[in-house]
């Protein structure tokens, strides 16, 4: 998968085919819209495109109200690569280019610079000043400036629309398994096995502590979990939160990995957070707290081995 930064330096491509989104979360809706583009795009022997942004409009425009993402940017993009597209341009979102009204950017970015001869939105699209484009607007756009406009969605599953603000509600509620259900696969967090106080290693429970790049993490818990190295996933179990046992000053996400035995301290691992088990608690003493680490740790096999 080719990966554009400079569009100004693109260079030109059978039949382009362009997928517009910021796709955080790469969920079941943007996953339709992408499979839309590969196959217009491959019935003209031509060429599909992602194009998003970098960093999400919002964290520009209104930071104080942006959503923690989904996805880090390195995950967003490998998930794009697994849909098949060929290749994805990431424009770098500044406060001149939010001024650039919605026709201006179909002329002077999708049909200027790229050359498209499709485009594909979802149904909920937003683009150009003030957000004043939308998927109808395209769909006139491309009627005027010769281009094929194809709306994708509304996505539902068991009734519920996919959309990256739900999943971030489910997800922020602790409810996995339904942010998993739009997602189309657990919502993971990625980042570097850092040293922790290793305070786990007292008790019995070793765990590797996760310096996430994700930033959006579901509430202080127990999980059932898997860590994905390169030679697998191995199930675990794991703590967000501030252990308040230990009266620990700093938030920490703690995953125990099963019957597991390697240093793994550098390692940038990917963490899938299948269910949760119970909300975080102080217990009176490290042994009470290891207690009911077994009795988590029993529960998280029984999720794990049937999921």
């Amino acid at each position: 998968m080719e990966i554009i930064r400079a569009i100004d330096q693109l260079r030109p491509h059978p039949y382009p085919v362009v997928a517009l989104g910021n796709f955080d979360g790469v969920h079941l809706g943007h996953r339709a819209i992408l499979k839309t583009a590969i196959d217009r795009a491959r019935a003209a022997a031509g060429t599909a495109f992602a194009l998003t942004f970098d960093p999400l409009p919002t964290k520009v425009l209104a930071p104080a109200r942006a959503p923690r993402l989904i996805l880090a940017p390195e995950d967003k993009l490998e998930l794009l690569r697994q849909s098949g597209i060929d290749g994805v341009i990431v424009i770098a979102f500044t406060s001149a280019l939010s001024q650039v009204s919605a026709a201006d950017f179909v002329r002077d970015y999708l049909l200027g610079r790229i050359g498209a001869r499709g485009v594909v939105v979802g149904h909920s699209v937003n683009f150009g000043h003030d957000r004043a484009g939308n998927a109808e607007v395209m769909t006139e756009l491309g009627r005027r400036m010769g281009f094929e406009t194809m709306v994708v969605g509304p996505v539902t599953v068991k009734g519920a629309v996919v959309s990256s603000t739900r999943i971030r509600e489910l997800i922020a509620a602790g409810e996995m398994r339904a942010a998993a259900r739009l997602l189309g696969r657990d919502h993971f967090l990625s980042g570097t096995v850092v040293h922790g106080r290793e305070r786990g290693r007292t008790i019995g429970f070793p765990t590797a502590n996760l310096d996430s790049a994700t930033e959006c993490l579901p509430p202080d818990g127990v999980y059932a979990t898997r860590v994905v190295l390169p030679d697998g996933a191995f199930a675990s179990i794991t703590n967000i939160g501030m252990r308040p046992t230990f009266a620990e000053p700093a938030h920490t996400i703690e995953a125990h990995i099963f019957d597991f035995d390697r240093d793994i301290y550098g390692a940038r691992i990917r963490l899938e957070i299948v269910e949760r088990i119970r909300s975080e608690r102080k217990f009176d003493s490290g042994q009470a707290l290891a207690a009911q680490i077994a009795q988590d740790l029993a529960r998280a096999k029984e999720i794990l081995a049937a999921a």
